[in-house]
């Protein structure tokens, strides 16, 4: 439950940055599990922390994305791939065992069969679908490297921010005389 006195503070926070077909519930899971662990104490410590599940989860986002792209460019994939083994197909008959391979097992061991013949699997149709798809991906990859630059500054900036701050709180103990530990003189217990 909130405190009263972070009522304003949690307007900073309320709107977490999700895709319709993003889940609020798993963005919460996240930000809380990245709160258990670094153990935010005041708003700066928040905004951190906040900042990193943003970030995070578009990691997660890109990271899905790039696999919806290349699963997406399957079937064109396929298509190309077979087209040229096969020299001058029959197209008809070439896009119906294409439309057949996601959903039929007899088209599957046809298609695995033909790339056999050539000493082939489906992995060359994940290379294919990959080549062509290859400078989204690219862009997506320069995406995902800027924010896990951004992510791993965020998480130094917060451990520096935490280090700075139990360095002044032990320095205000000491300086308030509550952490000053007490040395006798060796001199004077020597003279006792």
């Amino acid at each position: 439950m909130a405190r009263p006195s972070d009522s304003k503070e949690l307007t900073l926070f309320a709107k977490p940055p999700l895709l319709i077909t993003e889940s609020a519930e798993d963005f919460a899971s996240l930000s809380a599990a990245l709160a258990q662990e670094i153990k935010p104490r005041g708003i700066v410590e928040r905004m951190y922390v906040a900042e990193i599940a943003a970030l995070v989860w578009e990691i997660l986002r890109f990271r899905r994305c790039k696999a919806a792209i290349v699963n997406a460019a399957f079937k064109g994939a396929l298509e190309d791939l077979l087209s040229r083994l096969i020299g001058t197909p029959d197209w008809d008959a070439l896009r119906e065992l294409v439309e057949d391979w996601f959903s039929k097992s007899e088209a599957k061991k046809e298609v695995s069969e033909l790339l056999a013949q050539y000493h082939l699997d489906e992995s060359a149709i994940e290379a294919e679908a990959i080549r062509s798809r290859s400078e989204e991906l690219e862009v997506l990859d320069r995406m995902l490297t800027s924010l896990e630059s951004r992510r791993n500054k965020a998480l130094r900036c917060i451990a520096d921010y935490q280090d700075r701050l139990k360095v002044r709180e032990a320095s205000d103990r000491v300086i308030e005389g509550k952490a000053v530990v007490q040395l006798e003189n060796r001199s004077a217990r020597r003279s006792a």
